[in-house]
């Protein structure tokens, strides 16, 4: 299968100066390896600081990694000339979590999907472009006429609408989009991840889809990433590991997800912040009342075919 992204061992450390010497470092993404398949969804699922918003960063060229690749159909992000990342803004598009900061206000709809066409030389006829604006319009569930509107114009639900249409106006082949529905009404999150689906599949787009919620993942992910204080902790395909989780800090997650008749389980454990930790052990070590001398040199391994874990203490029967 083809990669559309493919991470391999990155790292990205923030470095903090002090008037005397003694800089402060703090590693933010820890040997992150991933790989975002062509034509399909994947699910970054973590708590809030530890390292989501970061890696999409360094996907979109934003942050330079510390150390390791990441390549973006087969090319290095950080090495590319500034013609070879123009083109790559074709492939790789985002949308972002708050729909009244990523839209300028001072922008008509019309204007602000005509930017990214004026950059890279799309459209040029005005006749031609209405018709292209109009169909993109429709095409995310917005009526033609709201192109001459402004963005205070509209609700939350609609702005991102808008929000992804800016960002399919290149026909891209990947979307990066980064807790796009978290800022939303609940009833909206559902019409949004609707769309999401929808155009995925229609586009054939590989997306990787970051979020804290592991319902909203189950919904729309076809493969499932955790993160913990910068690292991943268990990937695999998402039926797979909501029907057979191994990781304590997986298992814990979902047993928060409130479902009709259950009680919520797990969710009084507390958080902890991303922070440094011993080079190669288990982050979760702190939280996990499994957690013993062997969780010092704990390594993502392939448990079960496409099912990867870092846990030295996985339920019965599924040590190698």
């Amino acid at each position: 299968m083809n990669a559309a992204i493919e991470i391999q061992h990155l790292y990205k450390t923030y470095s903090r100066g002090q008037w005397f010497g003694g800089g402060h470092e703090t590693p933010v993404l820890k040997d992150v390896s991933l790989v975002l398949p062509a034509n399909r969804v994947l699910g970054l699922v973590g708590e809030s600081g530890c390292g989501k918003s970061t890696l999409c960063k360094v996907l979109l060229g934003i942050e330079k990694p510390t150390s390791g690749t990441v390549l973006v159909e087969n090319q290095n992000v950080a090495k590319i000339s500034k013609t070879q990342f123009k083109n790559l803004r074709r492939v790789m598009q985002v949308v972002y979590q708050d729909p009244y900061s990523s839209l300028d206000p001072r922008m008509t709809v019309r204007q602000l999907l005509s930017e990214p066409l004026d950059i890279h030389g799309l459209y040029p006829q005005k006749t031609a472009r209405t018709k292209f604006l109009k169909e993109l319009l429709s095409a995310v569930g917005l009526a033609p006429n709201y192109l001459e509107r402004y963005p205070h114009e509209f609700s939350g639900g609609q702005r991102q609408r808008i929000s992804i249409a800016r960002a399919l106006t290149l026909d891209p082949k990947i979307l990066i989009a980064d807790e796009p529905v978290s800022a939303l009404d609940v009833s909206v999150q559902a019409q949004i991840l609707n769309l999401l689906r929808d155009i995925s599949r229609a586009r054939k787009l590989a997306m990787l889809f970051v979020t804290h919620d592991f319902a909203v993942a189950r919904f729309l992910c076809d493969d499932i990433a955790v993160m913990y204080q910068g690292r991943i902790v268990e990937k695999a395909p998402a039926q797979e590991l909501f029907t057979h989780p191994l990781h304590p800090y997986t298992r814990m997650l979902l047993a928060a997800v409130p479902q009709v008749g259950k009680k919520m389980r797990g969710a009084s454990t507390p958080a902890a912040a991303c922070g440094p930790n011993t080079e190669g052990a288990c982050s979760f070590a702190s939280r996990c009342p499994q957690a013993g001398s062997a969780c010092r040199q704990t390594q993502l391994q392939e448990i079960t075919p496409q099912h990867w874990c870092a846990c030295s203490h996985l339920p019965e029967g599924e040590n190698k």
